[in-house]
């Protein structure tokens, strides 16, 4: 029948393809290098820039991220330090100065970029007054003074304009940005 010789023309064809690869190896495509990205974030800092007790403290932080990126130095990997907001309001070493000390450690350590969380908003305009006190006065000023210092860029996907109906244009902050370690985007 006409099935019977379609299934015989088909094994008779694989046959043929196994028989002639015996001594061949097989087409194998390159495997890709595992390339191991460590990602390190880190939330709700609230000014804890120094260690309570044996708690805590970015000097502990920064030893840690130095072993790790060591390690992906060693592996051909790569390691990104990320934040996910909230960093200045809660200690006095950086309600002194408005979260100027947080950005200082967070240039140190080498942060890819920081989300603004709601707390990055508490100290208002610069200077000690947490609102405004004159029309000239910019309330999110203390805010926009610790994107100018960073080394990283803010990211605040959710910060809208009320006058242009966009993302705010402020300096250093922006929706999203593009990192790169170890050669990826």
């Amino acid at each position: 029948t006409m099935l019977r010789q379609g299934v015989i023309a088909i094994l008779a064809a694989l046959a043929t393809c196994a028989c002639a690869g015996a001594n061949a190896r097989p087409a194998v495509a390159p495997a890709s290098p595992t390339i191991t990205l460590s990602i390190i974030g880190t939330n709700d800092l609230h000014g804890g820039i120094l260690a309570r007790g044996d708690r805590g403290g970015l000097a502990l932080l920064g030893s840690y991220v130095a072993n790790v990126r060591a390690a992906r130095a060693r592996d051909g990997g790569g390691a990104l330090l990320i934040d996910a907001g909230d960093m200045f309001q809660g200690t006095l070493e950086s309600n002194l100065n408005e979260g100027a000390s947080v950005i200082n450690a967070y240039n140190g350590l080498g942060y890819a970029a920081a989300a603004v969380g709601n707390h990055d908003f508490d100290f208002g305009p610069v200077g000690p007054p947490a609102t405004p006190q004159h029309q000239d006065e910019d309330p999110r000023g203390a805010l926009k003074a610790r994107a100018a210092q960073a080394s990283f860029p803010f990211l605040a996907a959710n910060l809208i304009d009320t006058n242009t109906n966009r993302p705010v244009d402020w300096p250093d902050v922006r929706p999203l940005t593009m990192v790169s370690a170890a050669g990826l985007r």
